[in-house]
Protein backbone atom coordinates (compact mmCIF):
# COMPACT_ATOMS: atom_id res chain seq x y z
CA UNK A 1 0.00 0.00 0.00
CA UNK A 2 3.02 1.81 0.64
CA UNK A 3 4.16 2.04 -2.83
CA UNK A 4 0.43 2.81 -3.98
CA UNK A 5 0.35 6.24 -1.77
CA UNK A 6 3.94 7.15 -3.55
CA UNK A 7 2.83 6.50 -7.32
CA UNK A 8 -0.62 8.88 -6.10
CA UNK A 9 1.23 11.55 -5.01
CA UNK A 10 2.78 13.95 -7.11
CA UNK A 11 6.82 13.66 -7.37
CA UNK A 12 6.95 17.11 -5.53
CA UNK A 13 5.26 15.82 -2.28
CA UNK A 14 8.06 12.10 -2.91
CA UNK A 15 10.93 13.95 -3.56
CA UNK A 16 10.86 17.44 -1.49
CA UNK A 17 12.27 20.31 -3.89
CA UNK A 18 13.08 22.44 -1.25
CA UNK A 19 15.59 20.69 0.15
CA UNK A 20 16.62 19.68 -2.75
CA UNK A 21 17.51 23.17 -3.59
CA UNK A 22 19.36 23.86 -0.38
CA UNK A 23 21.36 20.17 -1.16
CA UNK A 24 22.29 21.62 -4.71
CA UNK A 25 23.13 24.99 -2.96
CA UNK A 26 24.97 23.63 -0.35
CA UNK A 27 27.46 21.49 -2.62
CA UNK A 28 28.04 24.25 -5.13
CA UNK A 29 28.65 27.29 -2.34
CA UNK A 30 31.20 23.84 -1.13
CA UNK A 31 32.78 23.70 -4.57
CA UNK A 32 32.82 26.68 -6.10
CA UNK A 33 32.73 29.21 -3.25
CA UNK A 34 34.51 28.30 -0.13
CA UNK A 35 38.11 28.32 -0.55
CA UNK A 36 40.26 24.71 -0.60
CA UNK A 37 42.67 25.65 1.18
CA UNK A 38 46.34 23.44 1.22
CA UNK A 39 45.47 20.44 2.81
CA UNK A 40 41.83 19.82 0.70
CA UNK A 41 42.03 16.91 -1.16
CA UNK A 42 39.33 15.43 -3.74
CA UNK A 43 38.43 12.82 -1.55
CA UNK A 44 37.02 15.15 1.00
CA UNK A 45 35.25 16.84 -1.73
CA UNK A 46 33.87 13.47 -2.45
CA UNK A 47 32.79 12.80 1.45
CA UNK A 48 31.41 15.88 1.67
CA UNK A 49 29.15 15.46 -1.33
CA UNK A 50 28.08 11.84 -0.15
CA UNK A 51 27.62 13.74 3.32
CA UNK A 52 24.89 16.05 1.59
CA UNK A 53 23.08 13.05 -0.41
CA UNK A 54 22.44 11.09 3.03
CA UNK A 55 21.37 14.00 4.62
CA UNK A 56 18.99 14.38 1.57
CA UNK A 57 17.66 10.95 1.59
CA UNK A 58 17.20 11.60 5.17
CA UNK A 59 14.75 13.92 5.04
CA UNK A 60 13.73 14.67 1.58
CA UNK A 61 13.16 11.35 -0.25
CA UNK A 62 10.46 9.16 -0.28
CA UNK A 63 11.94 7.61 2.81
CA UNK A 64 10.38 11.15 4.56
CA UNK A 65 7.23 9.95 3.93
CA UNK A 66 7.78 6.54 4.53
CA UNK A 67 8.95 7.23 8.19
CA UNK A 68 5.46 9.14 8.79
CA UNK A 69 3.70 5.97 8.53
CA UNK A 70 6.43 3.31 9.78
CA UNK A 71 7.82 4.21 13.14
CA UNK A 72 10.56 1.89 12.47
CA UNK A 73 11.31 3.70 9.21
CA UNK A 74 11.92 6.79 11.26
CA UNK A 75 14.53 4.88 13.39
CA UNK A 76 16.12 4.50 10.00
CA UNK A 77 15.49 8.10 9.42
CA UNK A 78 17.26 9.34 12.19
CA UNK A 79 20.41 7.13 12.18
CA UNK A 80 20.99 8.50 8.52
CA UNK A 81 20.49 12.42 9.64
CA UNK A 82 22.02 12.29 12.88
CA UNK A 83 24.56 9.26 12.59
CA UNK A 84 25.88 9.00 9.40
CA UNK A 85 25.53 12.26 7.74
CA UNK A 86 26.95 14.94 9.78
CA UNK A 87 30.66 12.91 10.43
CA UNK A 88 30.93 13.07 6.60
CA UNK A 89 29.77 16.64 6.37
CA UNK A 90 32.54 17.50 8.88
CA UNK A 91 35.50 15.20 7.29
CA UNK A 92 34.58 16.34 3.76
CA UNK A 93 34.12 19.94 5.31
CA UNK A 94 36.70 23.20 3.54
CA UNK A 95 38.33 24.03 6.80
CA UNK A 96 40.21 27.18 5.63
CA UNK A 97 37.47 29.70 6.14
CA UNK A 98 36.75 28.17 9.52
CA UNK A 99 41.12 29.03 10.47
CA UNK A 100 39.80 32.34 8.77
CA UNK A 101 36.93 32.94 10.96
CA UNK A 102 38.63 31.94 14.29
CA UNK A 103 41.21 34.62 13.98
CA UNK A 104 38.48 36.34 15.75
CA UNK A 105 39.01 36.38 19.29
CA UNK A 106 35.44 36.04 20.11
CA UNK A 107 34.64 33.38 17.79
CA UNK A 108 37.33 31.52 18.99
CA UNK A 109 35.37 31.57 22.71
CA UNK A 110 32.43 30.94 20.99
CA UNK A 111 33.92 27.76 19.52
CA UNK A 112 35.27 26.89 22.39
CA UNK A 113 31.92 27.03 24.17
CA UNK A 114 30.08 25.37 21.32
CA UNK A 115 32.07 22.52 20.55
CA UNK A 116 32.80 21.24 24.50
CA UNK A 117 32.41 17.81 24.13
CA UNK A 118 30.44 17.26 27.56
CA UNK A 119 28.20 19.93 27.08
CA UNK A 120 27.25 19.09 23.88
CA UNK A 121 26.91 15.09 24.43
CA UNK A 122 24.55 15.77 27.36
CA UNK A 123 22.47 18.50 25.62
CA UNK A 124 22.47 15.86 22.40
CA UNK A 125 21.29 13.09 23.93
CA UNK A 126 18.79 14.91 26.47
CA UNK A 127 17.10 16.14 23.19
CA UNK A 128 16.88 13.53 21.33
CA UNK A 129 14.92 11.69 24.27
CA UNK A 130 12.65 14.58 24.56
CA UNK A 131 12.16 14.25 20.69
CA UNK A 132 10.52 10.88 20.95
CA UNK A 133 8.70 11.67 24.26
CA UNK A 134 4.69 11.13 22.52
CA UNK A 135 3.39 14.64 23.69
CA UNK A 136 6.95 16.27 22.09
CA UNK A 137 6.85 13.55 19.07
CA UNK A 138 3.73 14.12 17.91
CA UNK A 139 3.56 17.77 18.05
CA UNK A 140 6.66 17.72 15.94
CA UNK A 141 4.63 15.45 13.19
CA UNK A 142 1.27 18.18 12.88
CA UNK A 143 3.27 20.89 12.39
CA UNK A 144 5.91 20.47 9.22
CA UNK A 145 7.67 23.63 10.28
CA UNK A 146 7.40 22.57 14.00
CA UNK A 147 9.20 19.15 12.75
CA UNK A 148 12.04 21.12 10.57
CA UNK A 149 12.98 23.29 13.85
CA UNK A 150 13.16 20.22 15.72
CA UNK A 151 15.41 18.14 13.09
CA UNK A 152 17.48 20.96 11.91
CA UNK A 153 17.77 21.73 15.83
CA UNK A 154 19.22 18.36 16.54
CA UNK A 155 21.36 18.02 13.21
CA UNK A 156 22.94 21.25 14.26
CA UNK A 157 23.61 19.65 17.40
CA UNK A 158 24.66 16.35 15.79
CA UNK A 159 27.37 18.12 13.93
CA UNK A 160 28.56 20.06 17.07
CA UNK A 161 28.52 16.42 18.72
CA UNK A 162 30.79 14.54 16.02
CA UNK A 163 33.00 17.28 16.08
CA UNK A 164 35.78 15.96 18.75
CA UNK A 165 35.30 12.59 17.29
CA UNK A 166 36.25 13.11 13.45
CA UNK A 167 39.04 16.18 14.29
CA UNK A 168 41.93 16.46 16.49
CA UNK A 169 40.45 19.55 18.16
CA UNK A 170 39.28 18.17 21.48
CA UNK A 171 39.72 14.60 22.70
CA UNK A 172 43.05 12.11 22.06
CA UNK A 173 42.17 8.35 21.22
CA UNK A 174 41.47 7.22 24.25
CA UNK A 175 39.01 9.85 25.51
CA UNK A 176 37.29 9.52 21.85
CA UNK A 177 37.10 6.00 22.50
CA UNK A 178 35.45 6.71 25.99
CA UNK A 179 32.87 9.43 24.71
CA UNK A 180 31.83 6.74 21.32
CA UNK A 181 30.89 4.09 24.24
CA UNK A 182 29.36 6.12 26.45
CA UNK A 183 27.64 7.16 22.95
CA UNK A 184 26.20 3.27 22.75
CA UNK A 185 25.42 3.95 26.18
CA UNK A 186 23.49 6.97 26.09
CA UNK A 187 20.76 5.65 23.98
CA UNK A 188 20.07 2.49 25.15
CA UNK A 189 17.26 3.76 27.93
CA UNK A 190 15.50 4.92 24.54
CA UNK A 191 16.13 1.81 22.93
CA UNK A 192 14.51 -0.46 25.40
CA UNK A 193 12.08 1.97 26.44
CA UNK A 194 10.73 1.40 22.71
CA UNK A 195 11.12 -2.29 22.99
CA UNK A 196 9.73 -3.28 26.20
CA UNK A 197 6.26 -0.76 25.33
CA UNK A 198 3.32 -2.56 24.75
CA UNK A 199 1.45 0.57 24.70
CA UNK A 200 0.43 2.94 21.24
CA UNK A 201 2.94 5.65 22.53
CA UNK A 202 2.20 8.04 18.95
CA UNK A 203 -0.69 9.23 17.88
CA UNK A 204 0.66 9.82 14.31
CA UNK A 205 0.78 6.44 14.15
CA UNK A 206 -2.19 5.06 15.71
CA UNK A 207 -5.10 8.07 15.71
CA UNK A 208 -6.70 7.84 12.13
CA UNK A 209 -7.11 11.69 12.16
CA UNK A 210 -3.90 12.44 13.58
CA UNK A 211 -2.24 9.98 11.07
CA UNK A 212 -3.71 12.11 8.45
CA UNK A 213 -3.14 15.51 9.69
CA UNK A 214 0.81 14.44 10.62
CA UNK A 215 1.20 12.74 6.72
CA UNK A 216 -0.50 15.46 4.81
CA UNK A 217 1.81 18.17 6.92
CA UNK A 218 4.43 17.20 4.40
CA UNK A 219 2.59 17.33 1.51
CA UNK A 220 2.71 20.61 -0.71
CA UNK A 221 -0.69 22.60 -0.05
CA UNK A 222 -1.37 21.96 -3.64
CA UNK A 223 -1.29 18.17 -3.22
CA UNK A 224 -4.97 16.71 -3.89
CA UNK A 225 -6.10 15.04 -0.10
CA UNK A 226 -6.67 11.20 -0.77
CA UNK A 227 -9.80 9.63 0.38
CA UNK A 228 -10.17 8.66 4.49
CA UNK A 229 -10.39 4.98 3.82
CA UNK A 230 -7.20 4.81 1.73
CA UNK A 231 -5.59 6.42 4.42
CA UNK A 232 -6.63 3.76 7.19
CA UNK A 233 -5.39 0.98 4.73
CA UNK A 234 -1.83 2.68 5.23
CA UNK A 235 -2.18 2.82 9.60
CA UNK A 236 -0.05 0.39 11.09
CA UNK A 237 -2.37 -2.67 12.58
CA UNK A 238 0.02 -3.18 15.46
CA UNK A 239 1.52 0.23 15.98
CA UNK A 240 3.28 -1.21 19.29
CA UNK A 241 5.00 -3.51 17.02
CA UNK A 242 6.70 -1.41 14.92
CA UNK A 243 7.75 0.66 17.92
CA UNK A 244 9.83 -2.16 19.40
CA UNK A 245 11.22 -2.81 16.04
CA UNK A 246 11.78 0.23 16.04
CA UNK A 247 14.07 0.15 19.18
CA UNK A 248 15.64 -2.75 17.70
CA UNK A 249 17.04 -0.74 15.04
CA UNK A 250 17.48 2.07 17.19
CA UNK A 251 19.55 -0.14 19.40
CA UNK A 252 21.47 -2.30 16.40
CA UNK A 253 21.75 0.66 14.25
CA UNK A 254 23.56 2.83 16.96
CA UNK A 255 26.24 0.25 18.03
CA UNK A 256 27.01 -0.34 14.06
CA UNK A 257 27.76 3.14 13.73
CA UNK A 258 29.52 3.67 16.97
CA UNK A 259 31.42 0.80 16.99
CA UNK A 260 32.71 1.07 13.47
CA UNK A 261 33.90 4.45 14.65
CA UNK A 262 35.79 3.46 17.40
CA UNK A 263 36.99 0.99 15.06
CA UNK A 264 38.06 3.64 12.50
CA UNK A 265 39.80 5.97 15.70
CA UNK A 266 41.59 3.05 16.96
CA UNK A 267 43.44 1.68 14.05
CA UNK A 268 43.17 4.74 10.92
CA UNK A 269 43.76 8.00 13.09
CA UNK A 270 46.97 6.87 14.50
CA UNK A 271 48.08 6.54 11.13
CA UNK A 272 46.97 9.48 10.05
CA UNK A 273 48.74 11.33 13.18
CA UNK A 274 51.77 10.13 12.15
CA UNK A 275 51.83 11.34 8.41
Amino acid sequence: MIELLLDELHVSSVWNGGILLLAFFTIILYLFILPNGKNHTWWKSIIFIVGVAVAYMAIGSPLNIVARIQFSTHIIQFLLFFLVAPPLLIIGFKTEIIHRVLKFSIAKKIARVLTNPYFVFVLFFLLISIFHLPSVFDAGRMDIYVNYFYMFGLFFLAILYWIPIVTRLRLNKKQKLIYLGASIIALIPVSVFLMLSTDNLYETYSDLGVFVEALEACFPPDEEPLPASFYETLLPNKPHMEQQLGGKVLLIGESIIFLITMALVSFIEPRLNRK
